[in-house]
């Protein structure tokens, strides 16, 4: 079996619903999350749950 770029058409093609106005990277920051976390602090917690 062999896949072929036709295999892959339904999954590239255009989303209607897409803003194609903004840039890539500006999407991509849209749905980052700036996660603050004291990682000695998130260990400890850890340890303690064992």
């Amino acid at each position: 079996m062999s896949l072929t770029s036709d295999d892959f058409e339904e999954f590239v093609s255009s989303d209607p619903d897409d803003d194609e106005t903004v840039p890539f990277g500006q999407a991509l920051s849209e749905l980052g999350l700036d996660v603050e976390v004291d990682s000695v602090e998130a260990v400890r917690d850890v340890r303690e749950r064992f």
